[in-house]
C-alpha cells in the first residue's frame, strides 16, 4: 500500500483521504506519515465522504470490507486474491446495481502479455503451458506478514500468494480450465503450504502446469506458452521481454510493463468508474481463481486426483478480454515485489463519477 497503491493514487491526481486499519495507531502513523487526512480503525468511518474504496487487507477481510463498499453505494477495488480458499467471493458484485467492483490482478495490463494475447487471437492454438515462480518468503512468528502463512486468514499459501496472479492470467488467455490435480506440501505450521505442484486442464487438450514455491532457493518466475512448433516466453514474467521461438527463427521483442503496476491498474479502475464500464479485472473473473485454489486443496487432499470444477451457467459469465488500455502516465521510478497490505484505504477521485 505504502510503496504502490498510495504513489499511484497521487500520480493520478486522487486524493487519499481516509486510511482504515485493524490497528488505529499504526493506521493513524502510516496516514501521517503519508499525509492522508485521516487513519483509525473505525470501519463504519471507512465508506463517509468518499467516492471509491480500495481493500488491501489480509484476504479474510477483503469480501466483508468490499461488501460494506459496495452496500455503501461505493465502487471498490480489490486485493488478489479475491478470496482465496475461503470461498467467500462468488457473489461480489452481483446485485450491487452496476457498482465497479474490480480485483487488483494488474498483470493482465502489462503490455507484454496483451501481446502474447494477440498471438492466440491471430490463431495460434498451444497445447502446453509452464509457470515455474520461486521466491524467498519465511516470515518469523513476529514478522508482520506472518498471517500470510494461516490459511484462515490468507486463503492459501504461495498458491494463492503467488500463483494467483498466474492462474489469472492462464484464464485470460485461455479461459476457464476443466480440471485441476495439485500437490501441496511443506506447510507452515499455521498450514498454509510453501510448495504447489498444480495442473490444469481444458477440454481441448490444452495443459498448464504450475509450479509454486517459497524456498530460499534461485528465484525464478517464467511464463511459456507452446504448441505447433513454437514457443513464447516471459521470463522473469515481469520483464517484459517476450521471447519468441519458431520455425521462423527466434527474436526478442521488448515491452516494459509500468515500474508501479498498480498505477495502470487504477488508472483503468478509474476511468471504468467514470464511464460505466467493467474493469480490467470484474470481481466474477477473480472467482475463477478462487476457484482453482479451492479445487487445489481438494484434490490435494484426495492424494492429487482431479477435480471437476463447475460449470453452472450461475457461476460465473465468460471471461472479458477487451478492457480498454488504460490513459498512459508516469511510471513510479522502483518496482516492489507485490504484497497484500494490512489497510483498505477510500480515496475522493477528481474526475470521478459515482
Amino acid at each position: 500500500m505504502q510503496r504502490r497503491v498510495l504513489p499511484a493514487l497521487r500520480a493520478l491526481g486522487e486524493e487519499p483521504v481516509r486510511l482504515w486499519g485493524r490497528d488505529p495507531l499504526r493506521a493513524a502513523e502510516i496516514a501521517a506519515r503519508h499525509g492522508v487526512p485521516h487513519g483509525d480503525s473505525d470501519e463504519a468511518a471507512l465508506v463517509r465522504g468518499v467516492d471509491a474504496v480500495y481493500v488491501a487487507t489480509p484476504v479474510v477481510r477483503h469480501v466483508p470490507l468490499a461488501e460494506g463498499a459496495l452496500g455503501a453505494g461505493l465502487p471498490v477495488l480489490v486485493e488478489k486474491p479475491l478470496a482465496g480458499g475461503l470461498g467467500t467471493g462468488a457473489r461480489l458484485g452481483q446485485g450491487s446495481g452496476g457498482l465497479c467492483a474490480g480485483v487488483a490482478y494488474y498483470r493482465r495490463l502489462a503490455p507484454a502479455v496483451r501481446r502474447l494475447r494477440e498471438e492466440l487471437l491471430l490463431g495460434w492454438v498451444p497445447d502446453r503451458v509452464e509457470v515455474r515462480f520461486r521466491c524467498a518468503f519465511d516470515p518469523g512468528p513476529e514478522h508482520p506478514m506472518r498471517w500470510r502463512t494461516d490459511p484462515a486468514l490468507s486463503g492459501g499459501g504461495v498458491l494463492a500468494d503467488a500463483g494467483s496472479h498466474r492462474i489469472d492470467l492462464l484464464h485470460l488467455l485461455f479461459g476457464r480450465a476443466d480440471e485441476v490435480r495439485a500437490r501441496l506440501g511443506r506447510r507452515f505450521p499455521e498450514g498454509a503450504e510453501r510448495l504447489a505442484e498444480v495442473e490444469l486442464r481444458w477440454a481441448s487438450g490444452l495443459r498448464a502446469r504450475v509450479h509454486a514455491e517459497w524456498s530460499g532457493a534461485p528465484a525464478v518466475d517464467r511464463f511459456a506458452v507452446s504448441g505447433g512448433g513454437r514457443t513464447l516466453t516471459l521470463d522473469p514474467l515481469d520483464s517484459g521481454l517476450l521471447r519468441l521461438h519458431g520455425p521462423a527463427g527466434d527474436r526478442e521483442l521488448s515491452l516494459p510493463p509500468a515500474l508501479n503496476p498498480h498505477q495502470p491498474l487504477i488508472a483503468d479502475f478509474v476511468a471504468a468508474v467514470a464511464s460505466g464500464r467493467p474493469p480490467v479485472c470484474p470481481a466474477p473473473e477473480a472467482h475463477l481463481v478462487d476457484e482453482v485454489l479451492a479445487a487445489a486443496e481438494r484434490s490435494d487432499a484426495s492424494g492429487g486426483a482431479p477435480v471437476r470444477l463447475p460449470l453452472s451457467a450461475e457461476a460465473a459469465p465468460p471471461l472479458r478480454t477487451d478492457a480498454e488500455p488504460p490513459p498512459r502516465t508516469t511510471p513510479e521510478a522502483t518496482p516492489q515485489a507485490p504484497s497484500s497490505a494490512d489497510q483498505a484505504r477510500s480515496h475522493r477521485g477528481s474526475g470521478v463519477s459515482d
